[in-house]
């Protein structure tokens, strides 16, 4: 609390009375951040004089503070005068977790949504606030809060107190909003309770105050009509004669906060007045009261402690029934609350006769479930899940189950037969997953219809350690399960298997295409007769991108049938080739299949080519092909384009999906238009900087140059810190001949002992006439990285090196600037670059590739700029590239005429100012001109600057001025 200085100023003592006429008080000043309270009277300022006046409010002759005090400000709070008297309007608190000799839980006050006034009960007794320390972890909290004062008389009235917090040994080390107090008739108090400000505290009660009451507690149900009632509670009928069916004579409570998947938020069920029977909705949809076997971790029902039936729910020819209610918070604890009656009612739905639960249950509150009656039998309607890296033997992966898009029920199956899932405990890392989730209950019987069942992870020794969201199962006839199946609340896990529950299957194992695949078909795809060029149909998934993660896909749950034309978001695309392997490869599932071996020539009609997949993450080479899947066929049509005869992968392989990737059909051959990257720190020999080739903005062919003359990337293993970077990029197979066309290459970097540790983008190149190659660069996954140019294969270039602009420099001719018999002040290219501001990080931009010709003047979003000083620098000054540019001298004046300057660059981040002048770039001529601006003759940088720009910036000459 600052009230807009840095001391607040506080008053010193309590504020008069009407009677008291005009009074002198102290003030004091709190020493910046109060971290104890002591520091609230750390300053001591001049004394003011105050009076109360009628009309409920207060006025001060304030005077000048002590000057001694640094920035003090005097402070001001707002309290609203109530209407009524509180006595006899107020919230009735009975929670005895709130006493002073409670255990500490997580209980926050700040969660509470506090309104009005309060009177604090102890199981229907009176009680009030502690007025000394109460130690740590008690009241149901982390910091218990006390009254930092003594409570009012009566004749007091209403009074402000200070509330404080203990840490170690300081009773006051927290100090939080004060309240407001008033003493009552009947020897009790009301208070005013506002939400505190430290994240996990509680007001506490003290249990040695307790007292009988004496009197009418007449405020309380004025109190909760305010408040507290917090059920949306629609009478659809009132009547405690159970002379009449309850299935007709119930209360709807229709609360989304019951939800079993709403956090904590404070409501409290031991305050709303429970009367008669219920049935509970969720979103409008009818619902229940979950079971036990229904709590998973960070269940919490709106309150803190989520209150569960401790049994089944009865069938309707049971009648009414009575039921135990079990509570359960976030820290495990376990609780038993006054039990219930329950009926079942025509019509799938339940009335229950809830009451007021135990008051020492820490904010309790009924949860709420809905579930949806299947309109069929799911025993005739599920979904296959033949997935044999669930058995409880395989091995844990990274699958989680959390990505799977569940909808529906299920049937496990272990290459065809029937399993069903294990029963105990099953260890981690099983079941193709970390976390391995079991049954935590037994599978019921057909009788039995359909049940729930809780669903536990193991950790350590405690073989439910995590608890998931509960699911439905039923047995089938057959010998089989099917389950509901939803999305596990925590990740990595995924439900098992269990291997030693095996059994023949002896009905139809009928599956839905679960797999989202839209499959749009263009021709009758079985025909071999028909030409699959026409007869395909057509695979548009954007999650089968190679850039796509991993989102639960797997492609064993599609009926797969006939060829397949690939596309992605409608442009055409084709199975990526094994080079096209790179960490962090998922393709929508957790397998990523490729094409081993190049596609056809349409002269050689159909061929068949095996499928691999990667495992996991892809950490090297040889993971590539760490599964083989079943072969398919493909062909090339005419049109550029591929059919695959795509099958049902491999069950072994864990959620395979067929990747696919787009390749833009060149209308130009890019040996003829490509950009020129002649940038020496490329070189194998180079030493390493922070250049990151993520950072540029690759777009089309590039061809490697090395001071003018002809390089190539490396097809062999290049160290860590070479090439301008760390992790140097090198082609991870051999440069094509000319007659190869365009081929797709894969691209390493190397860590510790493997040269392919990191798989990043391939690329793809083409050799053209004059012994040099053009590639097609994109985008590198990691940084810091740089494709390298090997040195040892240096030749002279015998072809032009014509490039292409690919800087986007936004450069507008305004005459011809080559012209020096034109004064360079009227014929100049305007240069306007946001990212050569000073203030603009590293973006991968390179002058050293802009066709720089005649004069500039700089400007920067419209303002006239100009080239800084190098006295202007500091650390991680960029502008855009790796290396900037500054003038090495002063700007010329007007009669100077056109100048020659220096130019520098800077290195790296600039730790110390000779780094300033590390470079040396070509010189620039400059002039000044009227109108209080310059022109530049800027010029192509030196090539061995690594990355350089031109800066630009604003000075007290340079003014805004947009008329170009």
């Amino acid at each position: 609390m600052l009230c807009g200085g840095y001391t607040p100023l506080f008053l010193g003592g309590s504020h008069p009375l009407e009677q008291d006429g005009i009074v002198t008080r102290d003030i004091y000043g709190s020493n910046g951040y109060v971290a104890d309270g002591r520091q609230c009277r750390s300053q001591r300022s001049n004394p003011v004089q105050v009076k109360a006046c009628p009309g409920n409010y207060y006025v001060y002759r304030l005077v000048k503070p002590a000057v001694s005090i640094p920035k003090p400000t005097y402070c001001a709070v707002h309290f609203s005068a109530p209407t009524y008297d509180p006595c006899d309007n107020y919230t009735y608190l009975d929670q005895t977790w709130r006493g002073h000799n409670a255990t500490g839980t997580y209980t926050c006050d700040k969660d509470f949504n506090w309104t009005g006034w309060y009177r604090l009960m102890y199981n229907g007794m009176n009680i009030h606030m502690p007025e000394s320390c109460v130690d740590e972890n008690k009241c149901g909290t982390i910091t218990p809060l006390w009254l930092n004062g003594s409570h009012p008389q009566i004749e007091d009235g209403i009074v402000t107190r200070q509330i404080c917090g203990k840490l170690g040994s300081d009773c006051c080390y927290y100090r939080s909003v004060p309240i407001q107090v008033k003493a009552c008739l009947g020897n009790y108090y009301v208070y005013k309770f506002v939400r505190p400000m430290l994240f996990c505290s509680a007001y506490c009660a003290d249990v040695g105050t307790i007292t009988s009451i004496s009197t009418t507690t007449t405020g309380f149900m004025k109190g909760v009509s305010v408040f507290f009632i917090l059920a949306q509670m629609s009478t659809v009928s009132t009547s405690e004669n159970m002379t009449f069916d309850p299935c007709n004579v119930f209360t709807v409570v229709n609360d989304t906060w019951r939800s079993v998947f709403t956090s904590y938020s404070s409501y409290d069920d031991t305050l709303v007045v429970w009367s008669g029977w219920y049935r509970l909705y969720l979103h409008g949809k009818s619902a229940q009261l979950p079971e036990c076997v229904f709590y998973s971790s960070y269940t919490a029902c709106g309150g803190f402690t989520s209150l569960f039936l401790g049994g089944p729910h009865p069938l309707i020819k049971d009648g009414i029934v009575t039921r135990e209610i079990c509570g359960i918070n976030a820290q495990y604890s376990y609780y038993k609350s006054n039990p219930i009656q329950v009926k079942a009612c025509p019509g799938k739905y339940y009335v229950y006769r809830l009451v007021k639960p135990a008051v020492l249950l820490p904010v309790p509150t009924y949860c709420a479930v809905a579930f949806n009656t299947p309109s069929y039998d799911p025993c005739n309607n599920y979904h296959s899940l033949d997935q044999p890296w669930r058995g409880t033997n395989a091995t844990g992966l990274g699958i989680c189950d959390h990505s799977f898009n569940w909808i529906g029920w299920y049937r496990l199956l272990y290459y065809g037969m029937n399993i069903r899932m294990p029963e105990s405990c099953i260890y981690r890392s099983r079941c193709g997953t970390d976390i391995s989730l079991w049954l935590n209950g037994s599978h019921p019987q057909i009788e039995d219809g359909i049940v729930t069942r809780g669903v536990c992870g193991s950790s350590g020794s405690d073989c439910c350690y995590y608890r998931s969201t509960p699911i439905r199962v039923k047995a089938c006839p057959g010998d089989y399960y099917v389950y509901e199946f939803v999305r596990p609340t925590v990740c990595n896990s995924a439900y098992c298997a269990d291997v030693n529950a095996v059994t023949m299957a002896s009905a139809p194992t009928t599956a839905t295409n679960d797999s989202g695949t839209s499959i749009t078909s263009t021709g009758t795809p079985e025909n071999n007769i028909s030409d699959p060029c026409n007869v395909s149909s057509v695979l548009d998934h954007y999650w089968r991108s190679v850039d796509a993660n991993y989102n639960g896909f797997d492609d064993t749950l599609v009926e797969w049938s006939g060829w397949y034309r690939l596309y992605l978001q409608g442009k055409s695309a084709q199975l990526p080739e094994s080079d096209w392997c790179w960490s962090s490869t998922a393709c929508g599932g957790y397998t990523a299949l490729f094409l081993v071996g190049p596609h056809p020539l349409p002269q050689e009609g159909i061929v068949t080519r095996e499928i691999y997949g990667t495992y996991g993450s892809v950490t090297n080479s040889r993971q590539c092909h760490y599964y083989r899947s079943n072969p398919i066929q493909l062909k090339a049509c005419p049109g550029n384009y591929y059919v695959y005869r795509l099958v049902r992968p491999a069950l072994s392989v864990p959620m395979p999906t067929y990747c696919a990737v787009v390749f833009n059909t060149l209308s130009n051959d890019p040996c003829n238009k490509y950009t020129p990257l002649d940038q020496p720190w490329r070189a194998t020999n180079a030493t390493g900087l922070n250049i990151c080739d993520s950072n540029f903005n690759w777009n089309g062919w590039y061809r490697l140059l090395y001071y003018g003359m002809n390089i190539h990337m490396p097809e062999s293993c290049v160290e860590v810190s070479r090439c301008g970077t760390y992790y140097t990029l090198w082609l991870n197979g051999s440069h094509p001949q000319i007659e190869d066309g365009i081929v797709t290459r894969g691209v390493c970097a190397r860590s510790g002992s493997d040269c392919c540790y990191y798989r990043v983008r391939p690329v793809r190149v083409k050799a053209c006439p004059g012994n040099y190659y053009v590639y097609e660069f994109v985008r590198p996954t990691i940084c810091n990285a740089a494709y390298c140019a090997d040195v040892n294969v240096v030749t002279p270039t015998t072809a032009p090196t014509t490039t292409a602009n690919d800087l986007g420099a936004s450069i507008i001719t305004t005459g011809s600037p080559a012209n020096i018999s034109f004064d360079p002040c009227n014929v100049f290219s305007v240069l306007d670059n946001y990212w050569r501001s000073v203030y603009t990080s590293y973006s991968g931009y390179d002058d050293t590739l802009v066709e720089w010709s005649g004069w500039y003047r700089l400007y920067l979003q419209g303002n006239s700029a100009q080239l800084p000083e190098s006295d202007w620098f500091c650390s991680f000054v960029t502008c855009g590239g790796y290396t900037t540019l500054s003038l090495g001298g002063s700007h010329p004046l007007p009669q100077d005429g056109i100048v020659t300057r220096e130019i520098y660059g800077t290195y790296g981040s600039v730790p110390n100012s000779k780094l300033c002048h590390y470079y040396r770039s070509n010189p620039i001529q400059v002039k000044a001109c009227p109108g209080n601006y310059y022109v530049y003759r800027l010029v192509k940088p030196v090539i061995s600057l690594p990355m350089p720009t031109y800066s630009a910036g604003f000075s007290n000459r340079a003014t805004p001025d947009s008329n170009f």
